[in-house]
Formats: structure tokens, C-alpha cells, sequence
């Protein structure tokens, strides 16, 4: 019994020991090597100098940053109270409305930051282009029946 152990145990350390470099060997077959080949210039491909916006990615990042300092204020106010509930501690509780109060304070800021953006949309004028309106008097009898 007990060799059937030892011979178990030392199997697995040879196969622990030779399975990588078997697998391993497998990657670097020049078939592997053409599909990682091909994978990669398609990737390469579907990145076109139109598809990377350096302006959309600033705003993505901006955005993301924003959002986890919303997160954070939110996330920091509720533990707080929550902590301040749970101790009936009073420090708590005006570190929980510091939060409150911090996080009504971003989004004002991030609203006055916005508003000129906001205001300087376009205002785009509606174009009825060969259409026109008719009154009653323009139509033809056959019509108004």
C-alpha cells in the first residue's frame, strides 16, 4: 500500500516537472505560431487610425475618474453612518454628514464645470427642406370632400 503511494507522489512530480515544458514546446509549433500571428495583425487591423479618438479616450478616463470619486464620497458616507448608527457615536455621525456634504459640494461643481458645455450645444435650426405647409384654402375641392 504504502509503495502505491510513493509511487503516486512520484508520478505527479514527474508530471508536475515535464507537463509544462511539454506544453510549452506545443506553443512554439509554427502552426501556433501563425494563428497568434494572425490574431495579432487582426487586431492590429480593426485598430484603424479613426477607431483611437484622443479626445474620446480623455473623456472616458475623465468620466471614470469622476465616477470613482462619486463612488468614494458615496461608499465613505454610508460606512459612516452606518458605523455611527451602529456605535450611536455622535464623531461619526458629523464625519457621515462631512461626507453628505462633500460629495452635494462635487456635484455642484461638476454641474458649474458642465454648464458652459451644456450651453454651447448648437441650437439647430429646423429645415422643412421642399416641404411646405398648406391651409385649407390651398388644397383642391376634390380634397376637401
Amino acid at each position: 500500500m504504502e509503495l502505491l503511494v510513493v509511487l503516486v507522489v512520484l508520478g505527479g512530480l514527474w508530471s508536475a516537472l515535464l507537463l509544462p515544458s511539454f506544453l510549452h514546446s506545443r506553443d512554439d509549433a509554427p502552426m501556433a505560431s501563425t494563428r497568434s500571428f494572425d490574431r495579432r495583425l487582426a487586431r492590429l487591423a480593426s485598430l484603424g487610425p479613426e477607431s483611437i479618438d484622443p479626445v474620446a479616450l480623455a473623456r472616458g478616463r475623465l468620466q471614470a475618474r469622476r465616477r470613482r470619486v462619486m463612488v468614494g464620497l458615496i461608499a465613505a458616507a454610508l460606512v459612516t453612518l452606518i458605523a455611527a448608527i451602529a456605535t450611536a457615536s455622535i464623531p461619526l455621525l458629523l464625519f457621515s454628514l462631512a461626507f453628505d456634504g462633500m460629495f452635494v459640494l462635487y456635484m455642484v461643481a461638476l454641474h458649474e464645470v458642465n454648464k458652459p458645455a451644456l450651453q454651447q450645444l448648437p441650437q439647430q435650426e429646423f429645415a422643412y427642406g421642399d416641404l411646405r405647409l398648406v391651409g385649407e384654402d390651398d388644397l383642391p375641392e376634390a380634397a376637401n370632400r
